[in-house]
């Protein structure tokens, strides 16, 4: 049987500066009301030191039509364990949309490495 989902890096991945406010680092609107897959993230929190507080978020959209509702929220202080310094965002089913957004609300302002994977139907972008 072939594939029928392909997973690719999102061309969202990148570094991204924090800001205190919550910034959108990623966002999927689907254009269809066919299921896909936000395939998961990679966040380098690597260079959080003492004092640091990030607030990551994951928000969908649920009904069509419908506004961003909050799915999970993960909160990240100090520096992050040097034998795992990243997180790991699970896979999100989604049909309507995926939203990743940061703040960043104690410390100085770092920049983040981010990587954003999405699976979509073979031939639908």
């Amino acid at each position: 049987m072939p594939p029928m989902l392909a997973l690719r890096r999102s061309a969202q991945s990148g570094s991204k500066t924090m800001t205190v406010a919550w910034q959108v680092v990623y966002t999927d609107l689907s254009v269809s009301t066919i299921a896909y897959l936000f395939g998961g993230a990679k966040i380098n929190l690597s260079t959080m030191i003492a004092g640091d507080h990030i607030d990551i978020r994951a928000r969908k959209i649920v009904v069509p039509g419908g506004a961003f509702v909050n799915h999970d929220q993960f909160p990240y202080d100090d520096a992050q364990p040097a034998n795992h310094p990243s997180v790991t965002m699970p896979a999100i089913p989604d049909v309507y949309g995926v939203e990743i957004s940061m703040r960043q609300t104690a410390g100085a302002l770092l920049s983040i490495e981010c990587e954003f994977y999405a699976a979509k139907i073979l031939g639908l972008s």
